[in-house]
């Protein structure tokens, strides 16, 4: 995915890339293929101190494209 990402830092600073081509590769990484009706896309969201909602959005596509939405709550 061109602008995404996924990586695990390591406690001893090194770290352990999950390269991905797509969304699908990703999802399918990460769980089973084993769901009934398949997913519209993997989100991860965070609410931050000031209450913004920022959300990433991999769809479950062969596509490239990541989409980050940033919603002002406060």
């Amino acid at each position: 995915m061109k602008n995404l990402k996924v990586y695990l830092p390591l406690v001893d600073g090194g770290v352990l890339p999950l390269d991905y081509s797509s969304g699908r590769e990703l999802i399918h990484g990460m769980v089973s293929d084993d769901f009934g009706a398949p997913p519209h896309s993997l989100c991860f969201e965070a609410i931050t101190e000031d209450g913004r909602s920022i959300t990433i959005s991999v769809p479950y596509s062969d596509s490239d494209v990541v989409f980050i939405r940033i919603d002002d709550n406060a």
